[in-house]
């Protein structure tokens, strides 16, 4: 990939996309608070909000972090990688473009999926002030982070991205819907695969790390 499309892919387009879906994380959130000061929340509505001041916190995160964050010192920007990292990153954004679908009333139904999310996207962040500015969406070494949540799992973020997608099809678990979010899990492990190569090209102490712990679920996987 030549320079120029690798800054395209590796900074432009994600400054772009994150920027655009901060600012319309935080049209969301600012209605939402504006409702809770006015007391017109219930508790889904309530749910929801946390759920969109979560998900502004974590883009606003990332859009920072591309802002200030450091040359890499190893890429693998292959076509293959490249695509599986964009898919992983934004095709759930998706399920807004599928045609609405039947959705679940059941009460413990639409709890999990909350539960899942706020779960997720709380986890997510967590990982992220720990990876900070050594974050990208394609596979790139900045550094090795080894603290914190990566003394469970590898890929932490992931994780809770992963959580946050399950809470989000839940509700229409049996439809289209999981069908991009089966996509969208592939793409994840299969960006995994791609980060891992480049990580363990570039520091010799990464496979004793991966030794002793867990590429994605702690115990498990």
């Amino acid at each position: 990939m030549s320079e120029r499309l690798s800054f395209i892919v590796g900074r432009a387009l994600p400054l772009g996309v994150f920027g655009f879906l901060v600012a319309i994380q935080g049209e969301l959130a600012v209605a939402g608070l504006q409702q809770a000061f006015r007391g017109e929340l219930n508790r889904s509505e309530s749910m929801y909000l946390l759920n969109r001041i979560l998900t502004l916190g974590f883009f606003a995160f990332l859009l920072a972090i591309y802002l200030i964050r450091s040359k890499a010192v190893a890429r693998d920007h292959n076509p293959v990688a490249v695509v599986a990292a964009l898919v992983g990153s934004f095709i759930l954004y998706g399920l807004f473009l599928v045609p609405s679908q039947p959705r679940s009333t059941n009460v413990w139904v639409l709890a999990l999926s909350d539960i899942c999310l706020a779960t997720g996207m709380i986890w997510a962040l967590y990982s992220l002030t720990y990876l900070r500015n050594r974050f990208s969406i394609v596979p790139e070494a900045r550094g090795l982070v080894t603290a914190g949540p990566y003394e469970l799992v590898r890929h932490p973020i992931y994780l809770g991205e992963i959580t946050a997608g399950f809470g989000l099809v839940l509700p229409v678990l049996f439809t289209w819907d999981a069908l991009v979010f089966a996509v969208f899990v592939a793409a994840q492990m299969t960006r995994i695969y791609f980060e891992e190569r480049v990580l363990r090209s570039t520091y010799p102490q990464y496979e004793a790390y991966a030794g002793r712990t867990r590429r994605l679920i702690p115990f498990v996987l």
